[in-house]
């Protein structure tokens, strides 16, 4: 899989872009606060109609601009070629199409593209609060799964529209209140149960591979284990039948609570992972060190797990995080990235980076949202 070409109009600080990039390696230099990150934030969101980095649609938009438009070319060799385009506008929802015809679900837009993104934020995967490390699953899923990327989308409508009704009812005794919630209840197991069963299998598969990265990582120093902690007792469930039924049995128990708090507080809205390194949890008891060799043993056992499910390398994307990881992190992460996926990088001094990767990536410079014609490969660039 690869990005043929990017063109963008008004987002963040460009103007206008229209631009081919090299197949291959593709490094991005340039000062701060000048557009590298900005480029592949364009490209995480033709991917996932999301920002890179959590932002709000109309934040992307350029300064006293009404709309930005992010379009890319995809070459594919398990499917046809693809044109993908997001529109994001001040006045409505963001618009999204593929070969110039409107996407009429995100599901249809969503893994036509799949990156793996590897950033300093990445280190909230591990430190930050639970609501961070389910943004991560739900973005991570929902590149291979358009079914994952279905059920949550209903599930969340789901929840927003039954904790309206227990916060209208809350403290109040409403007849017929149980007839009223049943209908949404009844939908909140049946799209929970998939989130929950999809992301359990994924979590099983990514952990799997992400304990071999983490043991060459560490030379075997450090054993890591993932966990998928849900906010209701499996019981061993792994089937979407059994997960309906622990679902709707732990949703009787809380009902109660939820009607006193005017709160839905069960269900994969509040799951979480656990990251152990040798039976310690890592968010409280690991060093920064040991939480960014977790968080990248994770981000490269995704890129494994995206090629295997696809078929297709996915898209890399290392945004300023080679200044973080060690000589012996960065030859790891560069071998197993090798020559199999299209790669971006960004640094502000083409020096730091290994002479071995300045020589076999294509430079481009980039200064105030305007990316400079590349030195040929192969060539002396400027540090």
């Amino acid at each position: 899989m690869e990005l043929t070409r990017l063109s963008l109009l008004h987002f963040r600080n460009y103007a206008s872009l229209n631009h081919a990039f090299s197949p291959g390696l593709n490094l991005l230099v340039g000062g701060n606060a000048q557009g590298k990150s900005n480029l592949l934030e364009a490209i995480y969101l033709l991917a996932t109609t999301k920002s890179m980095r959590g932002a709000r649609d109309t934040e992307l938009i350029s300064w006293s601009e009404p709309t930005a438009v992010v379009t890319g070319r995809i070459r594919r060799e398990r499917q046809p070629d693809a044109e993908l385009e997001v529109v994001l506008s001040r006045a409505g929802p963001k618009l999204l199409a593929t070969h110039g015809a409107r996407a009429a679900r995100v599901m249809d837009f969503v893994g036509q593209l799949q990156v793996v993104a590897f950033c300093a934020a990445d280190l909230e995967i591990v430190r930050g609060e639970p609501a961070r490390r389910r943004r991560f699953l739900d973005l991570e899923i929902s590149q291979i799964s358009p079914r994952y990327c279905h059920a949550l989308g209903c599930y969340k409508r789901v929840v927003e529209q039954r904790a309206q009704l227990l916060r209208a009812t809350r403290d109040r005794r409403v007849p017929g209140l149980e007839a009223m919630l049943a209908p949404w209840t009844e939908q909140l197991v049946r799209y929970g149960a998939q989130v929950v069963e999809r992301r359990q299998r994924y979590i099983s598969e990514l952990a799997e591979r992400a304990v071999l990265v983490h043991e060459d990582l560490t030379e075997g120093r450090e054993r890591l284990d993932i966990s998928y902690r849900c906010s209701f007792p499996l019981a061993g469930a792994t089937t979407l039948d059994a997960t309906e039924i622990a679902f709707r049995e732990a949703l009787e128990r809380a009902a109660g609570d939820e009607r006193r708090r005017g709160l839905c507080l069960v269900g994969p809205h509040r799951d979480d992972l656990g990251f152990l390194f040798d039976g310690h949890d890592a968010r409280p008891y690991g060093s920064q060190g040991q939480q960014r060799t977790i968080a990248l043993s994770v981000r490269l056992a995704e890129l494994d797990l995206l090629r295997e499910e696809t078929g297709e390398a996915p898209l890399c994307l290392l945004d300023d995080v080679l200044s973080d990881l060690d000589e012996r992190r960065r030859t790891h992460l560069f071998e197993r990235v090798g020559d199999r996926c299209q790669t971006f990088v960004t640094c502000v001094r083409l020096a730091a980076l290994p002479t071995e990767i300045q020589r076999r990536g294509m430079v481009y410079h980039v200064e105030a949202g305007a990316i400079h014609v590349p030195n040929p490969l192969g060539s002396p660039a400027p540090a």
